[in-house]
């Protein structure tokens, strides 16, 4: 598997290694190394040079004999925030959310009352009334703002590897690497209601469907003894009830 470590921190390359430790390995050795290299497997491996496409900026490459789905998980877990500095171009939108700022009037947050945020002084203490926009997405960042976080312990970037692509017999491209275990645990439980239903319907039986077979048709035995068809032994005296009930209702409408 090859990923992008452009701007990952050397303790999130640590707990990559840490975590991936008994499933993988990670090496970061220069592009140019590991293109021939890959190139050299091709007719080894067909399909892995699809690899040296992806070998361009900062790169590390994971070895491993489980599936790179597992590895890719594992890797898309490991993220840490952090500071976003002056002149950066911002990704999404800043928002410093109202309350005490914990921030005397003045100094770096002299760019709140500049940009016309509903601040107030509370003991001393500048208060935000109401949640504000200090960047939004696409701008560059001024110094001012950039010290204005730092103050606040606002760390707005999130640092994150990239997945870009891995060989598993054939090619896989980073983002079909992708799962959301959330929305696959889902697809997952509407899968075997499904499974189960079509099972009970077509009255194939298993472990899960026989329990609702049977119970199925118990209903309808009922059902179909109650309709008169016949009666079995547990439902003649409910159908004599049923039958006695009915007399007496005709019995009493004869006699208006």
């Amino acid at each position: 598997m090859v990923i992008g470590i452009q701007g990952a921190s050397g303790h999130m390359m640590s707990e990559l290694r840490a975590r991936l430790r008994g499933l993988g390995e990670v090496k970061v050795a220069k592009n140019s190394v590991v293109v021939r290299a890959l190139t050299s497997l091709q007719r080894e491996r067909p399909g892995i040079e699809k690899l040296t496409d992806l070998m361009k900026g900062s790169n590390a490459i994971i070895l491993s004999k489980v599936s790179p789905f597992l590895v890719s998980t594992t890797v898309e877990e490991i993220k840490q925030a952090d500071w976003i500095k002056s002149g950066a171009t911002a990704k999404t939108d800043v928002v410093i959310p109202a309350g005490d700022l914990g921030l005397p009037p003045g100094g770096p947050a002299t760019i709140l009352t500049d940009m016309g945020a509903k601040t107030r002084i509370v003991k001393g203490m500048l208060r935000l009334d109401e949640d504000f926009t200090l960047i939004r997405a696409g701008e560059k960042v001024s110094a001012a703002a950039a010290a204005l976080l730092m103050a606040l312990d606002i760390r707005p970037i999130q640092l994150s590897f990239e997945i870009k692509g891995a060989w598993d017999g054939i090619f896989i491209p980073g983002e079909e690497l992708h799962i959301d275990i959330e929305k696959y645990e889902r697809d997952l439980t509407e899968a075997r209601m499904k499974a189960l239903t079509l099972a009970v319907e077509s009255e194939i039986f298993t472990d899960e469907s026989t329990p609702l077979i049977l119970q199925r048709a118990a209903q309808r035995a009922v059902a179909m003894a109650q309709t008169g068809a016949f009666y079995a032994p547990d439902e003649l005296e409910l159908a004599l009830k049923k039958a006695a009930s009915s007399a007496a209702l005709v019995k009493a409408l004869a006699n208006l």
